[in-house]
């Protein structure tokens, strides 16, 4: 008896298929109808589409088309800062060996950055002092100068045959930063420390001389 009704149940859940119509794919089979034209007589309202496309006259474009770039906004400081290093550009260079807040020397330089850059090099140039690299973009030479702290000694056989003491070559970096009143020089062993005051001295104040001599010399 149970198989029985198993059977019918089984043969009745197939065959409910054709109460269900499936209309996944109707909408192949739709077809375009003509709009819908209402009698006058029985509406007066005109049927206008929603969002309707007005009519655009063409705009003939040149060949080559420059996108315009809006002009560069100066925050109030930078501008007074631009006003301020503009000044700066004609006047004859001077140089101080100054402090700075924690007490470091620092040359100071009354031209703007550019310039600024320009002179160190050829200053560096004319001490002899090898440039071993150079960054403009962070403002750092990269130098080498002779450390006079440690000196090769000379052994036996080699003072025999004149030989002198061999030179050791110490890497230093010279910091060159924008300011208001014009560009400030640091000496730095590396990028997060400052060189002993009195070798940043020593050295800044050779950079002083040799900027001074080459600008009188104009």
């Amino acid at each position: 008896m149970r198989l029985v009704v198993l059977v019918v149940l089984v043969n009745f859940m197939a065959g409910c298929s054709w109460l269900v119509h499936d209309r996944t794919n109707d909408y192949l089979k739709s077809e375009i109808q003509p709009n819908i034209v209402v009698p006058k007589d029985v509406a007066l309202i005109n049927l206008t589409p929603r969002l309707a496309i007005p009519d655009v006259k063409p705009v003939v474009l040149p060949e080559e088309f420059e996108v315009p770039r809006p002009a560069k906004v100066l925050l109030e400081s930078e501008q007074d800062e631009s006003i301020n290093l503009a000044s700066l550009n004609g006047k004859a260079l001077e140089v101080e060996l100054v402090k700075d807040g924690n007490g470091t020397p620092i040359l100071r330089l009354n031209v703007v950055f550019a310039r600024a850059w320009s002179e160190i090099g050829d200053a560096l140039n004319v001490l002899d002092i090898s440039i071993s690299d150079l960054n403009r973009s962070v403002g750092t030479y990269y130098i080498e100068v002779i450390d006079t702290e440690v000196v090769n000694e000379v052994g036996f056989w080699g003072s025999l045959f004149g030989s002198e003491p061999e030179v050791v070559q110490k890497p230093l970096q010279l910091k060159v930063n924008r300011a208001r009143s014009g560009v400030y020089v640091a000496v730095h062993i590396d990028q997060d420390n400052l060189a002993e005051d009195d070798e940043a001295k020593a050295l800044l104040s050779r950079l002083q001389k040799s900027l001074q001599e080459k600008n009188e010399s104009k």
